[in-house]
């Protein structure tokens, strides 16, 4: 569509682009009447996201998870609405809003975002207004996965259940996933949410029965022996610590209670047999074997029975799990009908060191009896040290900003991958990358970990921060492209960056037909060429080092336009912009872009008022600004003596800002003289800027 983001600035599919920044954007909804975007982005290891999501709008991945703190934000950077850390929740999934064509739920929810966590089972409402939680919804949910509202206002979701981690054990642990159905109706009384299950033990060997209850509390349980209340059954689980012969065939259930009602749950069987489990064996691997990444197990084993001697490969299984931490991925998926194997051990995946491989043999004999056994096989482990020159600056690690100097661990053989991040900052400068100790110039690249310790150095260059707060901005009401008069408001903004709709800067000034101009100065971090991009509704004239680099003085619906022009790194130079805004929307922003960083908005710290930039020619006595006659009548002088400077530009302007007359010098020159004709001037009061990479000189003069 010709409106979205980047129609005009890109190419090909690149123009499909609505928003970056996301690093797994699992689940979002659309909310009715709106067309408000939620979006629900998994994180890494620190936070999990709701977006707002904005035409545009960069969501920050990999620089930033979660919100925003010390980072530098890329151009057009959004914060999430919401965010929460990994002590709180570890996948966040959903969504719903809840804008049902025939609402059933309380008012309080209506508008309102639902989502869920998978870890931790627990539903959250939240206000998309302000992004505030206003409840946690639902708690115990077994592993949910997925909600939707229905036109009559109930709500629907997925309850996974399994044990995690996303293993092929895992996905066939249970069969007891549901689609559960939410309507109000006022009541709290008690349902069961998880039957128990039916179980096949060896005489002797302990049974257990369980069973997930919602209501209102509290609530109260009894368990039952074929129909028949047991003493001291009382809680959510039963065990039974030692299971007889005389227990087979027997059925066990559980009865809820609360003041508000009754449930009872499915009856469970318990099968107790006099036969034994088989007994299996690994053969390979060993205790202590260690892997490198990329290599391979091998895995081989056998089994015996007492009852049906030796098993034959039909009745054993093998799996393996990768463990990382307290959970567990997929690694071989189950496989029967062999007593030996070899598993490939993949290069990418978890970069952690606290990782390890599980092998599994199961084995299970004629009645159904199964026994499991395991070897884990533990990573041959080496390190790689990170630092930056100057040090203290951090380098993105596997999707992750790391602090430098900073000594990693990992399994040999495993691919990490690096990036210098081509522009950070502290609190006083901002650093460029240059290249790696060894040459590079390549910010990004990847290695497998060697067995031998790994040095990587990487060279920034440092520039210091500007100390600016943004410009002067003044604004004009009723006013037709003019800027008549002394100004109805004047204010320092931060950046210009502003969206006023149908609405107006400030109450002071009316909604339609008014003028803004700011000015003051801009610092570039570094020496390159600038292109400057403005965004307008209406009307847009951009002078950025007194060249006037963008002219589109005209109606116009939000429209970008875009200038360039070569500056030096730490050069105060003077910017003016002038808008107007004629009727209807009101629109104007301002970026800058260089090859190394990118587009942004301008920080406020790289925009200076007029009056924090050092005024030079008054106090110092190797440096004199001389105009003269004053007031002049048909020619007019203008004199400059210094020692040396770098870089010189001398303007003339009117009341109304506007440059009048323009000149530059060369460097290396001590002495400077310009004559100036006059003779078809307006009579009034201009003023004479002088500008040098130190400040400015300001020199007022009347023309007769």
């Amino acid at each position: 569509p010709t409106d979205n983001p980047f129609f005009n600035t890109a190419s090909g599919d690149f123009r499909a682009i609505w928003a970056l920044g996301f690093r797994n954007p699992f689940t979002f909804d659309i909310q009715p009447g709106t067309g408000r975007i939620f979006c629900n982005d998994v994180g890494g290891g620190d936070y999990e996201e709701v977006n707002d999501v904005l035409p545009g709008k960069n969501y920050g991945w990999p620089t930033i998870e979660g919100p925003i703190t010390t980072e530098v934000p890329p151009a057009n950077y959004q914060d999430p609405i919401y965010s929460y850390p990994h002590d709180l929740g570890c996948s966040i999934i959903g969504a719903a809003f809840y804008n049902p064509a025939n609402p059933s739920f309380p008012e309080m929810y209506r508008g309102k975002y639902f989502f869920a966590d998978y870890c931790e089972g627990y539903m959250k409402v939240l206000d998309p207004v302000d992004g505030s939680i206003i409840e946690t919804f639902a708690t115990e949910i077994n592993r949910p996965l997925a909600m939707v509202v229905t036109p009559e206002g109930d709500m629907y979701y997925l309850e996974r259940a399994g044990i995690g981690g996303g293993s092929q054990q895992d996905n066939t642990s249970t069969d007891d996933g549901h689609l559960w159905k939410i309507t109000f109706t006022g009541s709290g009384a008690p349902n069961v949410t998880r039957q128990p299950e039916s179980v096949l033990v060896v005489a002797g060997e302990s049974a257990e029965f369980s069973i997930g209850v919602s209501g209102s509390e509290p609530i109260g349980y009894q368990w039952q022996k074929d129909g028949v209340s047991i003493a001291g059954a009382t809680g959510e689980t039963y065990v039974i610590t030692s299971a007889l012969l005389g227990d087979d065939g027997v059925a066990f259930r559980c009865i809820v209670t609360n003041d508000e009602g009754t449930d009872t749950s499915e009856a469970a069987i318990l099968s107790v047999t006099s036969n034994t489990r088989p007994v299996p064996i690994i053969t390979t691997p060993t205790a202590g074997l260690l892997y490198q990444a990329g290599s391979t197990i091998a895995y081989s084993g056998s089994a015996s029975d007492a009852e049906d001697g030796s098993l034959s490969n039909a009745q054993l299984t093998w799996w393996i799990d990768f463990h990382h931490d307290e959970h567990t991925h997929p690694g071989l998926a189950p496989v029967s009908g062999q007593s030996q194997g070899t598993y490939e051990i993949p290069r990418v995946g978890e970069t952690s060191d606290n990782v390890w491989y599980r092998v599994y043999l199961q084995a299970t004999d004629s009645e159904g009896l199964t026994q499991v056994v395991f070897q884990d096989v533990f990573p041959q482990k080496s390190e790689f040290v990170l630092n930056t020159n100057p040090p203290g600056l951090m380098i993105n690690v596997d999707g992750k900003l790391t602090a430098t100097p900073a000594t990693i661990t990992g399994a040999v053989g495993i691919t990490r991958t690096l990036e210098a991040p081509i522009a950070q900052q502290d609190e006083t400068n901002y650093y460029v990358f240059e290249d790696w100790a060894d040459g590079s110039t390549a910010e990004f690249f990847t290695f497998n970990i060697p067995e031998q310790p790994l040095s990587l150095i990487a060279n920034y260059q440092g520039t210091a921060l500007g100390t600016g707060d943004g410009l002067l901005g003044r604004y004009w009401s009723d006013q037709d492209q003019t800027f008549d008069g002394a100004p109805t408001l004047q204010r320092i903004d931060e950046q210009i960056d502003f969206n006023w709709g149908n609405d107006s800067p400030d109450d002071l000034i009316t909604n339609d037909f008014f003028t803004a101009r700011w000015s003051g100065f801009i610092r570039p971090l570094l020496t390159e060429d600038y292109t400057f991009y403005t965004i307008s509704d209406d009307g847009v004239r951009l002078w950025v080092d007194d060249q006037l680099i963008i002219d589109q003085w005209m109606p116009q619906a939000p429209t970008e336009w875009s200038g360039t022009i070569s500056l030096e790194a730490g050069v105060n130079y003077p910017i003016l912009i002038e808008y107007f805004e004629q009727q209807g929307g009101a629109f104007m922003q301002l970026f800058w872009e260089n090859p190394k960083t990118g587009r942004q908005l301008i920080p406020a710290l790289q925009m200076l008022r007029p009056d924090l930039v050092l005024a030079i020619g008054d106090n110092q006595e190797d440096r004199a600004l001389k105009v003269f006659p004053v007031p002049a009548d048909t020619e007019l002088w203008i004199e400059y003596q210094t020692v040396s400077f770098s870089r010189l530009s001398l303007s003339i302007h009117n009341l109304l800002g506007q440059v009048v007359w323009h000149s530059e010098a060369t460097p290396g020159q001590e002495f400077l003289q310009w004559r100036i004709d006059l003779e078809n001037w307006p009579t009034g009061t201009y003023i004479t800027r002088l500008v040098s990479k130190e400040g400015i000189a300001v020199r007022s003069f009347i023309k007769r």
